[in-house]
């Protein structure tokens, strides 16, 4: 019920409530949901467990079954798990810096150490948005933040995801139209002059035989 409430309280108060929420419980009890948006459709999916401070992940081996599938894609009706976008690639570090926002990182003063395990998917939207979904009966919740690749300077934007809950609809870069035409008008050039090299040897051969 503590946990339920505290959540709530960050639903309501937004971003400001991470620094103390920090503060007491060093922000490891939600996994870290790093969501990068990167040119022309692609996404980067990072999501951070910490095993050395969580009461909830007791070892690396918890760590690697939370991240196992700690959210999903939903796609018109269905909830597509990540382990279809492809393996996850895993990292073990201790530097949360890279994989929270600024205020959901845990204090300098901190004595407890952090052991982190990081999944990563990367993949090509073929939607314009993305939403995922936390599945009920999930125990850890999950903090997904978004970062522009394109816009760097922009702070990410956040939302807490309970078990059950969806995300709103996250807008992803897309291709611009003319460079996909010049992209097609490329691989046609090239084809076309592939075709001309093999009919131009062809004719040659002819005439020699």
């Amino acid at each position: 019920m503590m946990r339920l409430a505290r959540s709530i309280l960050i639903l309501a108060a937004g971003g400001a409530v991470l620094a103390p929420l920090c503060a007491l419980g060093h922000g490891t009890e939600f996994l870290s949901a790093k969501l990068t948006l990167l040119p022309d459709a692609e996404v980067l999916l990072e999501i951070t467990a910490d095993y050395g401070s969580n009461p909830l992940i007791t070892d690396e081996s918890a760590a690697l079954d939370a991240l196992a599938d700690p959210v999903r894609l939903r796609l018109h009706e269905n909830l597509v798990p990540l382990a279809t976008l492809g393996k996850a690639t895993i990292t073990q570090h201790h530097n949360w810096a890279d994989y929270a926002p600024a205020a959901y990182l845990p204090s300098e003063t901190e004595g407890e150490a952090h052991a982190l395990i990081t999944s990563a998917w990367r993949w090509r939207s073929a939607e314009p948005e993305i939403v995922f979904e936390m599945p009920k009966g999930k125990l850890h919740d999950v903090l997904l933040w978004t970062q522009d690749a394109t816009k760097p300077e922009a702070p990410p934007k956040w939302m807490l995801l309970l078990a059950g809950d969806r995300s709103r609809p996250i807008p992803i870069q897309q291709t611009p139209w003319w460079r996909g035409w010049m992209a097609a008008a490329g691989a046609g050039g090239l084809t076309l002059l592939g075709v001309y090299f093999v009919s131009r040897n062809f004719t040659l051969r002819q005439r020699t035989l």
